[in-house]
């Protein structure tokens, strides 16, 4: 079974500072996917449509093998870009800091970002063109969107003639960053500045975070 890529990177980072504690316990596999879920994660949209990922976690620097996690990321990226000639992954950063680490992944495409971090197991998709594309594709436009000032509510009807603005679909929450101005999003988007938002909610309910910019 292919562990989603960047869940992963998540539990790997909370497996070494176990490991450096010297834990053997049965519980830890629990302990580890609590970690993960509180790394904070960041996906920055490209103007080219590019994925830049910003993962960070607090970590005690005497409980962390920086080159144990290096060596697993870069040889599963490396084993992704060998295998699909249509899209690349690669590591900008990873850097330990006053207790934290942070890796910084790039993906050609929200494509490769969605292909990379799903399996049948595990889904983490996320959409990034324009609405008609979106409605082609396949996604389901029949949801309640407002304005960034609260004033004004839309929905599918309105969404589908607005079909060459731009849309985000996530099935995560995260932080975002949109290469233009947000003008509407779904109730469990926070939109924290002109083109930066906070994708909240529970993970657990399947439900889906939407923003369209221009």
């Amino acid at each position: 079974m292919r562990k989603t890529k960047t869940a992963a990177v998540m539990i790997l980072l909370a497996g070494l500072s176990l490991w450096g504690c010297g834990d053997s316990q049965t519980g830890d596999s629990d302990m580890e996917v609590e970690a993960a879920e509180e790394m904070t994660a960041e996906v920055e949209v490209g103007k080219d449509g590019s994925i830049t990922e910003t993962l960070v976690e607090d970590f005690a620097e005497a409980y962390y093998d920086e080159e144990s996690l290096k060596t697993m990321i870069l040889s599963e990226t490396a084993e992704f870009s060998r295998n699909h000639t249509d899209g690349t992954v690669s590591v900008d950063k990873l850097e330990q800091k006053d207790g934290a680490v942070m890796v910084q992944i790039s993906y050609s495409s929200a494509e490769v970002y969605s292909e990379y971090n799903t399996d049948e197991y595990n889904s983490k998709q996320l959409f990034c063109g324009t609405v008609k594309e979106a409605y082609d594709a396949g996604y389901s436009l029949d949801i309640s969107m407002q304005d960034t000032k609260g004033e004004k509510t839309i929905g599918k009807a309105e969404l589908l003639e607005m079909g060459e603005q731009y849309i985000l679909i996530s099935e995560n929450p995260m932080r975002v960053k949109v290469p233009g101005k947000i003008q509407y999003a779904s109730s469990n988007v926070t939109v924290s500045g002109k083109s930066e938002a906070r994708l909240s909610g529970d993970e657990a309910a399947e439900e889906k975070y939407y923003i369209i910019y221009k």
